[in-house]
């Protein structure tokens, strides 16, 4: 069923309890808003970017980028009122893309501030940020496994091709879930960590997949 009838490009969406949140670069954006009983509201239309929010388990929460006080970085955002509770990163790079942990005590994210976009992880208060990936040249869309013990994300590789990997949380280990099969990009998991879905250029157009959490 088609959600949104706006016009124009809307994006990453995410939802939880009912509620869907997703960027659209309706009325100037990019913006983010709140889809709920069908209606839409808007949820964050501060100056600059307001892109990537998510939910937190809890669903008192956003996690989501915002640029209003100077370059990208990671907020937290009351989910009712849409009003900054904490900002969580604060470096000279461009940090975004979070994903929470399925226990609601960490986030995930990418950050530049070491030259080039990253996986990171912070506790959900921004403290303890630490790199988590240190091989690639952009690294991007992260997404928590419902396990918790793994990030999967995509990666740029030596041939300007994009490809899905997992690291793991505890250990570092990087494991490769695609390759010579077009551009894999924007993973996301199953509820039950069993699958993966994303999209894929290997048949021409960039479609939707799904596969095995191993590949």
């Amino acid at each position: 069923a088609q959600l949104t009838k706006s016009g124009g490009v809307n994006m990453l969406p995410s939802m939880a309890g009912g509620t869907i949140l997703f960027t659209s670069f309706r009325n100037g954006g990019p913006h983010l808003f709140k889809l709920q009983g069908g209606k839409t509201t808007p949820f964050s239309t501060r100056k600059g970017l307001n892109t990537g929010g998510v939910l937190s388990p809890k669903g008192d929460t956003v996690a989501a980028t915002l640029s209003k006080d100077g370059n990208a970085e990671v907020y937290l955002l009351d989910a009712a009122s849409g009003k900054v509770k904490k900002r969580l990163t604060n470096s000279w790079g461009i940090d975004t893309s979070p994903s929470w942990s399925p226990d609601g005590t960490r986030i995930a994210f990418v950050s530049d501030r070491h030259g080039s976009p990253q996986i990171w992880v912070m506790n959900a208060d921004g403290s303890n940020q630490k790199r988590l990936t240190f091989q690639g040249d952009y690294n991007q869309t992260p997404d928590w496994s419902p396990k918790g013990d793994k990030i999967v994300f995509t990666a740029r590789d030596e041939r300007n091709v994009f490809d899905l990997f997992t690291v793991n949380v505890g250990t570092g280990q990087i494991e490769r879930l695609t390759q010579n099969q077009g551009n894999n990009e924007e993973p996301t998991w199953s509820p039950d960590g069993r699958f993966i879905a994303f999209t894929s250029t290997r048949n021409g157009e960039s479609k939707l997949y799904l596969m095995t959490a191993d590949g």
